[in-house]
């Protein structure tokens, strides 16, 4: 992941599950979901869109990436 890119970490609890990334001038697909340690997980339209996938994944994101 590129440090000086703008990413929202998303926290569940006490559980940093994700960043969302907003690409610029990169499509329609802007949005880049990332597992915390900065791989590319999913890209979507929206800010809302990507947000919701995290809720919706959070159980395989944490069993994946923290063990």
């Amino acid at each position: 992941m590129a440090e000086s890119r703008n990413s929202d970490e998303i926290w569940i609890g006490d559980v940093h599950v994700a960043n969302i990334r907003e690409e610029h001038g990169h499509g329609d697909r802007p949005f880049i979901v990332e597992s915390p340690n900065g791989k590319v997980l999913k890209e979507l339209a929206d800010r809302h869109a990507a947000e919701v996938w995290i809720a919706l994944h959070t159980d395989t994101i944490t069993e994946r990436e923290l063990g």
